[in-house]
């Protein structure tokens, strides 16, 4: 049985991969799969994508989108706020790998 992982854990890995560079959302995804096996559980690629808007929707993260190449989709990429890069700086998040953090979820708009 796969373990869970709760919104403000999953927040947490996200703003930490972002601490350390913008990316797009399946880019994200991919790299929580990547994390060692036993180490996080299983995330759905869907399931990244409330988390971003919840970032965004607390002025931790912003998107812009990025023309790819002709006949491939554009890319919305997310990076943080200063806003989010003191929050991810001060649950000491993007600095190896991303680490859950429940703090993220006592952020306020």
């Amino acid at each position: 049985m796969a373990s869970q992982i709760s919104q403000s854990e999953l927040r947490g890995l996200v703003l930490g991969i972002l601490a350390r560079r913008e990316a797009y959302g399946v880019e994200i995804a991919a790299a929580l799969a990547a994390q060692p096996a036993g180490e996080m559980p299983d995330i759905a690629e869907g399931a990244v994508y409330p988390a971003l808007r919840w970032l965004e929707r607390q002025g931790l993260a912003v998107t812009h989108w990025v023309e790819v190449g002709e006949g491939a989709p554009r890319r919305r990429y997310y990076r943080l706020t200063p806003r989010g890069a003191r929050v991810a700086a001060r649950d000491g998040l993007g600095k190896t790998r991303p680490q859950p953090h429940p703090s993220v979820s006592a952020v306020r708009s």
